[in-house]
Parts: structure tokens; C-alpha cells; sequence
């Protein structure tokens, strides 16, 4: 990689001051003036690096310097890194980092900072200190059309009998009009829902220069460009639809979906800068991923929920509740039967979304990335259990007896409630547990090693 035209030390890209600096020696360059290696790089089409493998599940980082890895950035091992040299297809484009390490930490302080029961865990200095630099690859589209666009359309002409008799009409339109720089990431490592978390901005991408790379991190692809082509083109269409729908002429002949004929002018490939974490859960089970935009700064985090955390608040929320509640004449004792059955079939609907979420997450149906690489399309892991039905049937069945039987002494209706609400509470575990399962993965080496936990 690049050296220090005045010492031949190492230098680095400063995101702050947006220039190359040497430590060794003070010196700051501008990135675009260190050409020699850039057209290098051009000419050769390849990209040279120290990269570093994972040995737990086999991720790849390649770096540009004489940084070292002491922890992968994707299952969080320490200590289970092999060094080695290698060399891939240069990308076309780059949007280098503009953000800073200590800036994006801090936006992600002030997200997590807004969940009353993230786990401490989420905040520790250990888990922010492991934020890591690293450019992930993307797919950058480039669509088309200039001249005539053809509609379909239709207008009432007149009613006879049962009939309705309408005109049929063609629509042309003279469009010329260009979609540069949609992008999908080509790594199956890192989800769409991420990435599509923390959109970036193509018009400040410049050529490949290998200038900043230094003192940061590059994944290589391994999704096809293709995979999002159709995905992209939709983007274009649906924009431009909306665009033409705006001439009167498109709603006078009910036309209520103008599209546009696009054509593919190229697809490029290049390196989008994101800060990346991961922290794996207290079982050492699964783990959580926190992500930022290093072009904006905009935060997408996994927020599990503390289930201790959200108790203690239950009880402090439900005292002034109950005093509120008890200070009212109109509440009877059948009222909180009510409401307990009313708490208790909320709370199971919300239990099976959440499964129902976790479902699509475990077999990847929402990112085509990993679902058009897995050659087999493995099972969910079914975490439905007997168990976890009865605690919500109970309150309701113990609740609906009291008030169908309608004892006379109101002691029968507390406590039918207070029992009602503690498995409702217990039945609230299973929730946040299917929650935080939605919002993890499986730790990366199972799904690498043929252990996934879906089989």
C-alpha cells in the first residue's frame, strides 16, 4: 500500500481532516494527489492486502497496513486469527469514511442511551472499544431510458343495460431520464436489514484510490452482482412512477401505474464504509450487531431487552396504577378479571408476531443475499412448547371462571387475578426471549461448520 512520500513510514486516512497522514512524521496529503499506487491498482485490476481469517467461522478481513486483528469483527473470537496474503478484484468506486470512530461511537451512545432496558452489557467500554472500520462491498447500479414511454389507459365512454362500455387508450410519453448509484452490499455476512438501515449517499463516491484505505478494514464480496438487479431496477421504476402520475393525463385515462421501460447501462462495485461491532449475549449463544454509516453517522443496533430491567419497571409503574384504579368507585373486582384476560391475549398475539418474525429472520426469507446462497433451505427451529401456551390460557380460563361462577366474596376475584397476572408476567418472559431471539443471530461458526442450530 501506499507510503509516506517524505519518510516511507506507514500512513493512515484520517476521516476527520479527510487526508492521508504519517505519524512518523507529521506530514498530511491530499488522498487524490498520491496517484502512483491508485493507477497501479487500475492496471493491475487487483487489490492486494495482509488478510486475516477467522478460524471459529471463517471470516475475512483484509487490511491495508501494519494494523493487526486481535478479535473478528463477526463472531467476536479473540485470538483465533490467521495471517496471510492476499489479492482480489479492485472495485470501481469508494466512498471513503468522513466519520470518525469516537463520532460514530458517540451516535451510538445516544441511540442505546433511549431504551430503558438495554442490558448494561450493550454499554460497556469493552464492547464499544471493538467498533472496527471496514469498507463492505456493494452492487452499484446504473439504469437508463431516453425517448418514447408507452402506457395503457382507459376512459368511460357510456352504460347500457348491465354493461359499462370504456375506451381503450395508448399513453406515450417522451421520457429521458437516469437513475445513477442504487446500491444493495454483496455480503452475505451482513444483512440487508442493516444495510438497509444506513442508507448512503452515491454522489459522494469517488474512483477506487487505494490512498484510503489505510488504518481501516475491507470485506470482499461474495453475493453476484445480479442478485439485486431486479431489486434496483423496481427502485427506478417505482420512483419514475410515481414522477409521471403527477401529469393529469395518466389519472384522466386511469393509469394508476405508469412504468418505465429501463435499461441496465452498467453495474460497478464498490466500498461503502460502515463502523462494525458484534457482542454476543450473556449464554454466548447469539449475538447482537451494531452498525454505523461511516459517510453519516446513522446508527442500526440490535436492542435486546433486559427482562430484570423491565420487571422492576413494571412493579414501580404499577404501583401509582393501582392506587390511580383503586381511588375510582366505578372499578369492581369482575373489572380486573377483565382486564387480566384482555392483558393475557395481548400479550400472546405479541408472542406470536415475534415467533413469526423470528422465523422469517432464522431461514433469511427478507435477504436474498444469504437465501440465494444456502443450498439448503433449513427449518426453523421450533420454539413453540406447550408450556408456553399454558401460561397465557391460564389467566384467561382461571379468570373467565371466577367471573362466569360470580362468587360473592371479592377475594375470589384478587386473587384469581394476582395469580392471572403472575403468569402473565412469567408468560412475558417467553416474549422478551422470543424478542431478543428476533433481534440476534446464531453465533456465525454454526452456520459456517454445519452446525447450524436450525437443524
Amino acid at each position: 500500500m501506499s507510503k509516506c512520500p517524505h519518510c516511507g513510514a506507514e500512513i493512515q486516512f484520517n476521516p476527520k481532516s479527510k487526508s492521508v497522514h504519517c505519524d512518523y512524521c507529521g506530514s498530511d496529503f491530499d488522498p487524490k494527489e498520491l496517484k502512483e499506487e491508485t493507477k497501479k491498482a487500475k492496471k493491475e485490476k487487483t487489490l492486494e492486502g495482509k488478510a486475516f481469517s477467522c478460524t471459529q467461522c471463517g471470516a475475512t478481513l483484509l487490511t491495508f497496513d501494519e494494523t493487526s486483528v486481535t478479535f473478528c469483527s463477526y463472531c467476536g473470537s479473540q485470538n483465533m486469527i490467521e495471517e496471510k496474503m492476499m489479492e482480489q478484484t479492485a472495485p470501481d468506486f469508494i466512498i471513503p469514511f468522513s466519520k470518525t470512530k469516537e463520532q460514530c461511537i458517540s451516535n451510538y451512545k445516544k441511540k442505546i442511551s433511549r431504551f430503558l432496558f438495554c442490558p448494561s452489557y450493550m454499554k460497556s467500554d469493552i464492547i464499544i472499544n471493538k467498533f472496527r472500520g471496514i469498507y463492505m462491498p456493494y452492487g452499484i447500479y446504473f439504469f437508463e431510458h431516453h425517448g418514447d414511454c408507452t402506457n395503457k389507459g382507459q376512459k368511460y365512454n357510456h352504460r347500457s343495460g348491465d354493461y359499462v362500455y370504456y375506451d381503450d387508450y395508448t399513453i406515450h410519453a417522451d421520457v429521458d431520464a437516469s437513475y445513477n448509484g442504487i446500491s444493495y452490499d454483496l455480503l452475505s455476512k451482513f444483512y440487508d436489514d442493516y444495510s438497509m438501515s444506513i442508507p448512503f449517499n452515491y454522489k459522494e463516491a469517488e474512483e477506487f484510490n487505494t490512498n484510503y484505505l489505510p488504518g481501516f478494514y475491507a470485506d470482499s464480496k461474495d453475493v453476484e452482482i445480479d442478485t439485486y438487479l431486479n431489486d434496483a431496477k423496481k427502485i427506478a421504476m417505482d420512483d419514475s412512477s410515481r414522477f409521471l402520475k403527477k401529469n393529469s393525463i395518466f389519472s384522466k385515462y386511469s393509469c394508476s401505474h405508469p412504468t418505465v421501460p429501463f435499461q441496465i447501462k452498467e453495474k460497478k462495485v464498490g466500498l461503502f464504509p460502515v463502523y462494525f461491532v458484534s457482542i454476543m449475549d450473556k449464554d454466548k449463544e447469539h449475538i447482537h450487531y451494531a452498525v454505523i454509516n461511516g459517510q453519516t453517522g446513522k446508527v442500526a443496533a440490535d436492542i435486546p431487552i433486559d427482562f430484570i430491567r423491565y420487571i422492576i419497571f413494571s412493579f414501580v409503574l404499577a404501583i401509582p396504577i393501582f392506587f390511580i384504579l383503586n381511588s375510582l368507585p366505578v372499578i369492581l373486582p369482575v373489572h380486573i378479571n377483565i382486564f387480566t384476560i384482555i392483558m393475557s391475549v395481548i400479550a400472546f398475539i405479541i408472542y406470536f408476531f415475534e415467533l413469526d418474525k423470528l422465523k422469517k429472520k432464522d431461514n433469511h426469507f427478507n435477504d436474498k443475499g444469504v437465501f440465494n446462497k444456502k443450498t439448503n433451505k433449513n427449518k426453523s427451529k421450533n420454539i413453540i412448547k406447550v408450556s408456553y401456551i399454558i401460561k397465557f390460557l391460564i389467566p384467561v380460563l382461571l379468570s373467565l371462571f371466577v367471573i362466569f361462577t360470580a362468587p360473592v366474596e371479592d377475594y375470589y376475584y384478587y386473587g384469581s387475578s394476582i395469580i392471572g397476572i403472575i403468569f402473565i408476567l412469567w408468560s412475558f418472559k417467553d416474549l422478551i426471549i422470543a424478542y431478543n431471539l428476533s433481534v440476534s443471530r446464531p453465533i456465525p461458526q454454526l452456520e459456517k461448520r454445519g452446525g447450524d442450530d436450525n437443524e
